[in-house]
């Protein structure tokens, strides 16, 4: 979904890093985050990120994420 988005291939949503917290700011603004597994979540953010990721609950993931939210102009 999100490499749709970019219109890219979820590889390059990990290797190129404009498109990698372009993916993570996406995923933190997605709403309904209950809709998906927390494994899933977790399976996502640890494939962007390269490192494996845990998440107690949906509100760690939004506290997790948030700093990709931000643009630094």
């Amino acid at each position: 979904m999100v490499a749709e988005q970019h219109r890219t291939f979820i590889s390059n949503l990990r290797l190129l890093p404009e498109l990698k917290w372009a993916a993570l700011g996406d995923l933190y603004r997605l709403p309904d985050k209950e809709r998906y597994p927390l494994k899933e979540w977790e399976e996502a953010v640890s494939y962007l990120l390269g490192c494996e990721v845990h998440f107690e609950n949906y509100e760690a993931i939004g506290k997790s994420l948030k700093p990709f939210s931000l643009q630094v102009r």
